[in-house]
Formats: C-alpha cells, sequence, structure tokens
C-alpha cells in the first residue's frame, strides 16, 4: 500500500509541474502574441500614411476629394496587410507558448531530481 502512495503522489507531483508548465507557458504566449500586435498595429500605421492622408484628403475636399484617391484600395490593401499581422503575431504567441511550456517543464523536472 505505501508502494500505491508513493507512485500515486509521483504522478500527482508530475501533473502539477504539468500544469504549472502549461500555465506558465499560456501567460508567456499571451503576453507575446499582445506585444507582437503592438508593434505590428504601429508599424502598420507607420506605413500607411498614404491611406491616412487619402482619408484626410476625402474629409477635406469632400466629394471632390475622392475623385483624386482611390481610398477603397487602400483600405482593402490596410486590411489585408492587418490580417497579415494578426496570424503572424497568432503564430508567434502560440510558437512562444509551446517553447515556453516545454522549457519549464524540463527545468521543473530538473529541479525535482
Amino acid at each position: 500500500m505505501v508502494a500505491y502512495n508513493s507512485a500515486s503522489d509521483t504522478l500527482q507531483a508530475w501533473l502539477v509541474r504539468l500544469l504549472l508548465a502549461l500555465l506558465i507557458g499560456t501567460l508567456v504566449g499571451v503576453i507575446a502574441y499582445l506585444s507582437a500586435r503592438a508593434i505590428g498595429a504601429a508599424w502598420l500605421l507607420l506605413n500607411q500614411q498614404s491611406l491616412i492622408e487619402a482619408t484626410r484628403q476625402a474629409l477635406q475636399q469632400g466629394v471632390m476629394g475622392l475623385a483624386d484617391t482611390n481610398l477603397r484600395a487602400l483600405r482593402l490593401a490596410a486590411e489585408a496587410e492587418q490580417n497579415r499581422i494578426a496570424e503572424l503575431s497568432a503564430w508567434f504567441g502560440l510558437g512562444v507558448a509551446c517553447i515556453t511550456a516545454v522549457v519549464t517543464f524540463v527545468r521543473l523536472e530538473g529541479s525535482q531530481q
């Protein structure tokens, strides 16, 4: 009966370390995702000055300002870039989460022995 409790305690400790590693990995992944989104949004803002200028021109000049710009094409290009940034940020966050979870689990396992 003592061996059963020892095996049960070992399994429970292993599961606690696994869950702790997953929790830490998830938190770090979320932080990495949010950071990547913020950097991507700043980059998008800097690189979409033509859209901002076209919108400003259209608002100042009204209908006549729309004739001089292709606002729809600029907006669609900005949306496509924003979707690409969102996808890259998600993949980055997932990768960081997985790597962090594995490294944390390995470190926790190494400290138990």
